[in-house]
This record gives structure tokens, C-alpha cells and sequence, in this order.
């Protein structure tokens, strides 16, 4: 077989934007707070902290290598830069405390955001900023922004803004016009620190929503959003979590270029939306990472790239969601090295022969981003 030589992080990914020979599958665990484990930071420490969150990532890049470096620690931070009120448990992922938009009339109140100043935002910035000068030569740094959907759930309050679906869709689409514009906002100050922004809808899955109220009231701002990443020259990447089977068609119209999955057998979307889109996942982030050993995660890894590695639009090899704060580190080497075995170019399918087994059973709610 012919393989090509070793090719650095951002040389793979690089390529794989290009639809250029690469060395192997990108391996990109979905490592977000976790990052902070690198320098034995609380959680608090680390997302409060523009310093604290980019040499965290920083020194987890260099102890793991892994394809892409994330800046995040919760989908909820737009929202609170837009207004919302946030908890910062002391070793735990922040959770919203108060919605902004409590009456109606707090509506007029909504203003789009300035990335320099509102919120945590200014903390993402710096963070991005130190790990673009020291590593971005080496990988693509990748912060991910809550979007608008999710977003607008933040700044209503989840259960709320569900409800508005049926009983006040004006409202509802005058918030994702706020949100949508903001997450534009946003894209567009991360473009200028030199990172590539993705986008994460968990609001939108297929657990919480219909495909019709998904196509009403997610996608015309998702296709806004992708076609703004992509006037950059940029990838659109989507991240759902839970099940998605119902809403992944929806997803793949939406302009993004590799949707990122969580609950649904890769077989499933390979056959549903593989001619349309890269996919990326979806090894479990609770029974694999978290409660599973090594040589579970590996199973889980050869499990799905047999699954995925022949998908037309290609394959990323990942959680799929966010990697737990405290996964065993040895679960991380594992995936790593499994996912560099398994991934290398050409597939070598000797060793994927053994039988491809149904997804292991998941536990989405205990890893699933906040």
C-alpha cells in the first residue's frame, strides 16, 4: 500500500479542506473543558481566565497532539454576553442562572454584540489569541460558538422558549434574528484573531424539537451563518448532541460542510446524508471515554471507522460530544492511538474485518455539552 508521510495537524486538516491527499483520517476528540486538566485548573479557573484557558489548551495540545484545538466551555456564552446570567460552579461546566429575556418587553433591550467588550467573550478572545501564537503553526485553533437557536434558548430559558415555538413564533424569530446577528458578530472577531469558528446547535436535536419546527425555525438561520463562515473561505461545522435521526436531512441542507453527531449509528447517516456531507463522531462520550477502559474505546474507534471511513464525503474520527472533565487519561491515549491506527491511509481493512457490531449503548445526557 501506499502511504504518504507523517503530516503535522495542521497539514492534515489543511489538506483535507483542499480535498487533498492525506496521511490519515483527522483524529479530533471533542476536548473541551477538559483542556483545563493539563494544568490542573479548576473549571472556574479556566473558562473565567483568557491566560488560564489558552496555555490550558496549549499544554493539552502538546501532551496530546490531537488534529484540532477547541476553545470552549459552554454554548451558553453569547447569551450571557447578550445578558444572560451565569453560575460558575467551582469544577464544573458554567450553567445559565437567569434568562435575559424575561418579559417580552425585555426584548427591546436585546443588542448584538461587541466581542472585545460584552460578557466572556474578551476570555475567548485571549485565549484563541495565545494559543494562535504559539501553536497555530503547528494546528488549527477551532473556538466554538453557541448557535442561534441555542443561543436564543439561553436568553429565554430552554423550556420557555420551546413553548414559544407553538404559542408566539414572531417572537421566536425576532430572537434568532438577535442571536443569528450576533453569532455573525462573533465569527467575524474570531476570523480576525486567525482561528476557524464552528457552530453547536444542542437545542435543536432531534430530542428536544420536530424536523418542522427545525426548518422554521433553525435552518434559515443556520444556512445565514454557514454562508458568513464560508464568504471567509472557511469550513462550516455543525455540532448536534442526543438524537438526531429526525432532524440530520434538515442538518445537511443547512450549508455546513461536516455535521458532527452524537446519537445515531453511523451506518444510519451514512445512508441518510453521506453523499451530502462529511461526518464526524461518534464514539460515546459517558460508557467510552468517561466510564469505559482502553480497550473499550478502542473497539469503540474500530467500530466506527468501519462504519464511516468509506463515506463519500469523508470522516473525522471523534466523540461524539463533549470529552468529560474527568475522563481517565489513559481513555485519552487510547482513543488517540486507536484512532491513529485504525485511520491511517489507505484504510487497511484487514483489521476492521471482524464483525461491525450496533453502537454501544449511550448515555448522551452525562456528556453532553452545557
Amino acid at each position: 500500500m501506499n502511504r504518504i508521510a507523517e503530516m503535522t495537524p495542521k497539514e492534515r486538516f489543511g489538506a483535507f479542506l483542499q480535498g487533498k491527499e492525506i496521511d490519515r483520517l483527522l483524529v479530533s476528540p471533542l476536548i473541551l473543558n477538559y483542556a483545563s486538566r493539563s494544568l490542573d485548573l479548576k473549571v472556574r479557573e479556566f473558562c473565567t481566565n483568557g491566560k488560564n484557558m489558552g496555555e490550558a489548551n496549549i499544554a493539552c495540545f502538546k501532551k496530546y497532539r490531537h488534529d484540532v484545538v477547541y476553545i470552549f466551555s459552554t454554548t451558553s456564552t453569547l447569551a450571557e454576553a447578550m445578558g444572560t446570567r451565569m453560575h460558575f460552579p467551582e469544577d464544573d461546566s458554567p450553567q445559565v442562572e437567569t434568562p435575559f429575556i424575561q418579559t417580552k418587553e425585555d426584548m427591546k433591550k436585546l443588542r448584538i454584540v461587541n466581542p472585545d467588550k460584552d460578557g466572556r467573550l474578551p476570555v475567548y478572545l485571549e485565549a484563541a489569541k495565545r494559543c494562535v501564537d504559539a501553536i497555530g503553526d503547528e494546528v488549527f485553533i477551532v473556538p466554538v460558538i453557541g448557535a442561534p437557536f441555542t443561543t436564543a434558548a439561553a436568553l429565554r430559558g430552554t423550556d420557555t422558549f420551546i413553548r414559544e415555538l407553538y404559542t408566539d413564533p414572531e417572537l421566536v424569530h425576532t430572537l434568532m434574528r438577535a442571536t443569528t446577528d450576533s453569532v455573525k458578530a462573533l465569527i467575524d472577531a474570531y476570523v480576525k484573531a486567525g482561528t476557524c469558528p464552528v457552530t453547536v446547535e444542542p437545542i435543536a436535536t432531534g430530542s428536544m424539537i420536530s424536523e418542522k419546527h427545525f426548518r422554521e425555525f433553525v435552518l434559515p438561520y443556520l444556512k445565514e451563518v454557514y454562508a458568513h463562515i464560508h464568504s471567509y473561505g472557511l469550513p462550516g461545522v455543525l455540532h448536534i448532541c442526543g438524537k438526531v435521526k429526525r432532524v440530520i436531512k434538515a442538518m445537511a441542507e443547512s450549508g455546513a460542510d461536516v455535521l458532527s453527531i452524537d446519537d445515531i449509528d453511523l451506518l444510519d447517516a451514512k445512508e441518510l446524508v453521506g453523499d451530502k456531507v462529511c461526518l464526524m463522531g461518534n464514539i460515546s462520550p459517558a460508557d467510552g471515554m468517561f466510564k469505559g477502559n482502553p480497550a473499550i474505546i478502542r473497539e469503540m474507534v474500530k467500530d466506527c471507522v468501519a462504519k464511516a471511513y468509506d463515506n463519500p464525503k469523508g470522516y473525522i474520527v471523534a466523540t461524539g460530544c463533549e470529552v468529560p472533565i474527568n475522563t481517565p487519561h489513559e481513555n485519552m491515549v487510547a482513543f488517540l492511538e486507536a484512532g491513529r491506527e485504525f485511520a491511517r491511509l489507505p484504510i487497511d481493512t484487514k483489521k476492521l474485518e471482524t464483525e461491525v457490531k450496533p453502537h454501544f449503548h449511550r448515555t448522551t445526557s452525562e456528556a453532553c455539552v452545557h
